[in-house]
């Protein structure tokens, strides 16, 4: 059993679960293999290109990515995006535990091991307005008049003191 720590990068749902990869293959399958290759080749050298070609043609991989696949993805468009209030082309990140069976080559996803990063968009930022604009104004005019009369009594007092030295 080989344990990889798999990461997304970031993406959207639309590249990662969507038919925009190569050959209209979501990009999810690209990512998962090439983390599941690097891990057995970071793991066993150069032996694990062979590893892995031998896995990937088997039914189980194939059949368990794409279980892992529809779980994610459902995960995502049932309970992420509507939590979060995620819609269509935002950008996020997810980091996993995958677990791989290497006698059989079967994939198995650690729910309880995934992190879900996410970028808010500038466009729903909003500038938060104090609730009452017309007292912050007349706060902030009393105090200009403040700074203003305590200028002026700095001014005479630095003139007093200069004649006092003189």
């Amino acid at each position: 059993m080989l344990v990889l720590r798999w990461n997304t990068g970031k993406t959207s749902a639309g590249r990662l679960f969507g038919r925009y990869g190569v050959g209209g293959r979501p990009d999810f399958f690209r990512l998962l293999f090439g983390a599941v290759a690097g891990s057995l080749r970071e793991k066993f050298g150069p032996q694990g290109e062979e590893i892995f070609n031998k896995i990937r043609d088997s039914d189980a991989f194939r059949r368990s990515s794409r279980e892992m696949f529809d779980a994610l993805k459902e995960w995502f468009f049932n309970e992420l995006a509507p939590k979060y209030g995620l819609d269509k082309g935002d950008i996020f990140m997810l980091i996993t535990e995958v677990e791989l069976d290497l006698a059989t080559g079967e994939l198995k996803w650690r729910k309880d091991k995934t992190e879900f990063y996410y970028w808010v968009r500038s466009d729903r930022c909003q500038q938060v307005a104090p609730k009452d604009c017309k007292e912050l104004a007349e706060e902030n005019a009393r105090l200009r008049r403040e700074n203003e009369e305590l200028r002026r009594e700095l001014a005479q007092i630095k003139e007093r003191l200069a004649n006092i030295l003189k």
